[in-house]
């Protein structure tokens, strides 16, 4: 190659310029190799916090999930608390009915008590008055009675007596 002086003037100056350009060529690969190291490193980082999201994903989830279950149990329970609800309602009603009926049996036998006291007192009145005939017959009669005895004392003493009068006269006859 010959050169002139002119022109190795010209192949250095190109020279220099395509080494310049090489160089920033090397330099932006060397910029755009740390760029991507860099940008390698975020990924690996955005890749860690994503691995870590969805660990933290999949806890949420299994958490959601016992929740879930709780719920369901929750849910169980109550449905069994409104069954024993319904249950103790019914009874209750239950009970306050067979309450009324026997608050309407139990004014059924006062009235029925407040009755017989009636009775009672109207019968012990009868027997009270019952017991003053009883007592004004007994009286009548223990009184007739005595009479009666009376007469029949009275009967026994004037036939003895007619007796003896006959047996003496029988005696004056017959003797």
């Amino acid at each position: 190659m010959v050169m002139c002086k002119g022109g190795e003037n010209m192949s250095e100056q190109l020279l220099e310029k395509i080494l310049h350009v090489v160089t920033d060529i090397q330099k932006e690969l060397h910029d755009i190799r740390e760029e991507q190291r860099s940008i390698r490193e975020e990924q690996k980082l955005i890749r860690e916090e994503q691995q870590a999201i969805r660990q933290e994903q999949q806890a949420i989830r299994q958490e959601q999930q016992a929740i879930r279950q709780e719920q369901q149990a929750i849910r169980e329970e109550q449905k069994a608390l409104k069954n024993g609800q319904k249950e103790l309602y019914d009874l209750m009603n239950a009970l306050l009915h067979r309450q009324d009926e026997t608050d309407a049996k139990l004014e059924a036998l006062t009235m029925d008590v407040h009755h017989m006291r009636g009775e009672m007192a109207a019968m012990k009145q009868e027997i009270h008055a019952l017991h003053e005939k009883v007592d004004s017959h007994y009286e009548q009669f223990n009184e007739r009675l005595n009479n009666l005895q009376l007469d029949v004392d009275f009967t026994v003493h004037k036939t003895t007596m007619t007796e003896r009068e006959l047996f003496k006269m029988r005696n004056r006859l017959f003797s």
